[in-house]
């Protein structure tokens, strides 16, 4: 049975700079965390680095065009914030600003929203070492250099979100220490939560203030936090998980505080105004989903609790061992709506990895992806059908790219880029999720 979906629906792809781009040393780009954390001996898969990545810099031409044969009518992007302000603030680097000019503008011209995310996680070095995320002046140098890029580009961007997945960098980088700035320590991660709030709300306000016309929201990955086990250890470790992974940077921006059992430790650190700043109106909630996240007691990480492989019977799983659970996707969208007043959403993440390969005529049959997808899909339909104000779609990612510390290991584009030639071949999911798109529906 075809199911529609809403006549309006906003189809797109996304993807972000620092995974992408590449030239890393080209027309003026300061060195990013990134870039850093990257080159450090043991930090990624096989010492696997985004000097080039998909060299997007270079190639964007050819991407924008495969994203107009998918049929897309939005392109999430993320802006470097080294290639606009080398030294994080200061002079403007006026080279990153029309390399995105570029990009817009023929976006445009091919009938493709950009949407910008200021920040996808590739913080300049030089802010870093005056203490990054750590420290309360970063939140107001984000905020500068966000309205630096929405007053340049607020004539022709009209969505705009301040920081992809702001919970992942508490939980991963600060307490797992798996991403850069690759640190462990309890204070660090509560001044990091703290300012990452405050980053977005000052930003929310620079949106009103440079682009009146656009809309702003937030993004953010989220997904049921299960325990790894039925125990009370286990259980405690899920109360804390669910706080840190799912409403630690999200309750702040939608209700205006900070939820247990992190309240009383965040208390301190919060000044005059603070709240008001972070809980600004938003027009939208983006949300990123693509699993349910296990949780346990790990006395290796900052708050004693840590992400869990599946419990044993899980599956089927992807190719970073996530369980494919589309009721999971469905419940967070209940609970977004739930707990937040039924906000506008937009799924601004979805999507799934698999051991790509390429076959004798150099195609990828990627079945597994395409089933996935549908089963999302589905459940997304069902969402919309239960009434929850889901507008929009946007698969991740257009094109294989340096999928972080797992380096190039891991795949989940739409096209699969051939490294070593860089070659773009779309998949059998590319060309399923077109069809999908034409006939707007499943």
């Amino acid at each position: 049975m075809t199911r529609a979906f809403p006549s309006d629906f906003l189809w797109g792809v996304a993807a972000s700079a620092y995974q992408t781009e590449g030239a890393v040393h080209a027309d003026g780009r300061g060195q990013s965390v990134w870039d850093v954390y990257a080159h450090t001996p043991g930090r990624t898969t096989n010492g696997d680095t985004a000097d080039v990545a998909c060299d997007h810099y270079h190639r964007y031409p050819e991407d924008i065009a495969l994203m107009s044969g998918l049929g897309v009518k939005a392109y999430r992007l993320s802006t470097a914030w080294p290639r606009i302000f080398p030294e994080g603030d200061g002079q403007v680097n006026t080279r990153g600003l029309d390399f995105y000019d570029r990009v817009i503008d023929l976006l445009l011209h091919e009938g493709i929203e950009p949407w910008i995310c200021l920040h996808h996680w590739d913080m300049p070095v030089s802010v870093e070492e005056r203490g990054g995320w750590r420290n309360r002046d970063t939140a107001k140098m984000f905020a500068d250099y966000s309205a630096t890029v929405i007053r340049h580009f607020g004539d022709r961007v009209k969505r705009f979100a301040p920081i992809n997945e702001p919970n992942v960098i508490p939980w991963v980088a600060y307490n797992v220490g798996r991403h850069a700035p690759g640190k462990q320590d309890y204070q660090s991660s509560l001044k990091a939560i703290h300012n990452l709030n405050r980053a977005h709300g000052l930003t929310v306000k620079a949106v009103r203030a440079e682009a009146g016309d656009a809309e702003v929201g937030n993004i953010v990955s989220l997904g049921p936090v299960r325990p790894h086990y039925d125990d009370a250890a286990h259980e405690e470790a899920r109360i804390l998980g669910d706080c840190l992974w799912r409403r630690v940077m999200v309750d702040p921006l939608w209700l205006g505080t900070y939820p247990e059992p992190l309240a009383e430790a965040m208390e301190p650190l919060i000044q005059q105004n603070d709240m008001q700043d972070i809980s600004q109106k938003m027009d939208f909630f983006g949300l990123n989903h693509y699993n349910p996240v296990f949780v346990g007691p790990n006395p290796n990480t900052t708050f004693g609790v840590a992400e869990t492989a599946p419990p044993t019977g899980m599956g089927p799983l992807t190719d970073v061992n996530w369980v494919v659970d589309p009721d999971a996707f469905l419940e967070q969208i209940r609970d977004t709506s739930a707990r937040y007043g039924n906000p506008t959403i937009y799924i601004t993440e979805n999507g799934a990895s698999y051991p790509d390969a390429l076959n004798g005529a150099r195609q990828v049959i990627d079945k597994d992806r395409i089933s996935y997808f549908h089963l999302y899909l589905d459940k997304l339909l069902d969402a919309i059908d239960e009434g929850h104000d889901v507008r929009g779609y946007f698969a991740w990612s257009l094109m294989d790219n340096f999928e972080w510390g797992r380096g190039f290991s891991k795949r989940f584009g739409l096209v699969y880029v051939d490294y070593p030639t860089l070659q773009r071949i779309p998949k059998s999911s590319y060309y399923w999720l077109r069809d999908v798109i034409a006939a707007n529906a499943v």
